[in-house]
């Protein structure tokens, strides 16, 4: 007996397999009869055969917005990381030591990429890395529009989701300048696609294409250096679910032991590298400024141990003198400048593990403003030919980017569905369910670590389209159950006023 649920989402069957009679919707007399009979034959008739056409037009659209994005900022755009990422790069490209992906201050992944577009165009040729960082925009969106095929099977929600992020400014804004952001962006979006795509099938070869995407991302973006963990968890517990035989989950926990153990090991000897070459034991040290703009944000600097008393009281002084950024204020404090200010992130770190609690909860409040707060990218001012629509898209899409707040409730949503034993066996719960992991393992990690709104914009880029996709996918799925229920819970209830 077909299960007829509320997250069946699947047509009857006497609709799915006569599309001729679905795809042309009747002529009744009346003009409401006609309307619903349209809006019916809308939401059932974009179905497979129609998936390559509106993937091509979300193509078009996506390619032209972007393409009419860098004709009205020409020129490649440089920030305060753009130097640091720039040193790397032409280091790659020249391979001046046999260390050369090895640095201080950046992670290898998105130089290699700049360096990628010096061979390609010759060195120097900064417009050639934010183009193809333009393109990979532009591959990341159609991703999305396939995981929503994959994972709604509808092509009218994959088509909408998809045209909210390929028309997006706001994302396209920070994928154009040298940062790496737009090169995290589409890695992620494709260990989206990946885990998808091993949650559906659990085989082997989408199991090792997700480890190849993950070990890219997290030599990319530090912040991504923990999730190996929960994201191997699930999918321990996704095959669990799902039944497999003991044999073939033993196999899956012995791949996930080995790629963990690979993973941390390269990461380990990463960092031995460093160490050695650089006198710098640790991956990047970025960090070391990132926990100290926490502490410095939750004016926790007075919390730390009694060994740091003196160093607490000037951090107090200059946080009055000069304000709270660690970029600031460090270099004015030479005993914590020292191994590349390693000892200002001993001491933040110290501070933190001290007072976890009171960290937490002062991070609490955080969450949803770090998923509603826009400030645009910093550049100069260049008048172009399409200032006017580009600014009227991007005051539509800050209302969109207001919606990103409800992920805060997707999140238990989803949660609940993954765990109720009706529906975790079911596809849509398990998919969305790693969706959802990825999406606020980002959120949660980039919130704890991000010590200003202006980063929390930029760091939440890289997730947004993940972000977009949960909240109104989840949003389209309720209209649409909404839509099919409706007048049979209506009428129950109805029936129900009337009996009382």
């Amino acid at each position: 007996m077909k299960d007829h649920s509320a997250l069946e989402l699947d047509e009857p069957s006497s609709e799915v397999g006569s599309e001729q009679s679905t795809s042309v919707p009747p002529t009744p007399q009346k003009p409401r009869h006609l309307f619903h009979s349209f809006l019916q034959w809308f939401i059932i008739d974009w179905r497979t055969h129609k998936y390559f056409f509106f993937g091509m037009l979300l193509l078009l659209i996506t390619a032209g917005m972007t393409v009419i994005y860098y004709v009205d900022y020409p020129h490649p755009e440089l920030i305060a990381d753009s130097p640091a990422y720039l040193v790397v790069a032409d280091r790659i490209y020249r391979h001046t030591n046999p260390y050369f992906l090895v640095d201080i201050w950046r992670l290898p992944g998105y130089p290699l990429l700049i360096a990628f577009a010096y061979n390609i165009h010759g060195p120097g040729n900064l417009q050639a890395a934010s183009n193809v960082q333009g393109i990979l925009f532009a591959l990341a969106t159609m991703e999305i529009y396939v995981l929503a095929i994959l994972v709604f099977k509808r092509t009218w929600m994959a088509f909408l989701i998809g045209l909210i992020v390929g028309t997006n400014v706001i994302l396209i804004s920070y994928v154009k300048p040298i940062m790496s952001e737009g090169l995290a962006l589409w890695l992620l979006t494709t260990l989206t696609l990946a885990v998808v795509y091993y949650v559906r099938t659990l085989r082997l070869h989408a199991f090792w294409f997700v480890v190849v995407c993950l070990v890219l991302l997290i030599f990319t973006r530090p912040e991504w250096l923990y999730l190996p963990v929960p994201l191997f968890a699930y999918v321990l517990l996704v095959a669990v679910w799902r039944g497999v035989r003991w044999k073939s989950g033993l196999v899956v926990l012995l791949n996930a032991v080995v790629v963990l153990t690979c993973i941390y090991t390269l990461v380990g000897y990463y960092i031995h590298i460093n160490t050695q070459q650089n006198d710098y034991p640790g991956l990047t040290a970025v960090e070391n400024f990132n926990l100290m703009g926490k502490v410095l944000q939750y004016n926790m600097q007075d919390e730390a141990p009694p060994q740091y008393a003196q160093i607490s009281h000037q951090l107090d002084i200059q946080v009055v003198k000069v304000d709270r950024d660690p970029y600031r204020i460090l270099p004015h404090i030479p005993a914590l400048t020292k191994d590349y200010f390693l000892p200002a992130g001993t001491m933040a770190r110290t501070t933190i593990l001290h007072h976890p609690v009171e960290f937490l909860v002062k991070s609490l409040p955080l969450f949803p403003p770090s998923l509603t707060r826009y400030y645009d990218s910093t550049r100069p001012y260049i008048p172009g030919p399409f200032d006017e629509p580009l600014a009227l898209m991007k005051s539509f899409d800050r209302i969109l980017y207001r919606a990103n707040v409800f992920f805060l409730l997707c999140i238990p949503l989803w949660l609940v569905l993954f765990c109720w034993r009706r529906w975790r066996s079911q596809q849509l719960p398990l998919e969305m369910g790693a969706i959802v992991l990825l999406a606020g393992y980002a959120l949660i990690i980039t919130t704890l670590g991000g010590y200003t709104i202006n980063d929390y914009v930029r760091t939440h880029i890289v997730f947004d389209p993940l972000l977009i996709f949960v909240v109104w996918g989840s949003i389209f799925l309720g209209a649409r159950l909404l839509w099919q229920r409706g007048p049979a819970m209506y009428a129950q209830f109805a029936d129900c006023i009337r009996c009382s």
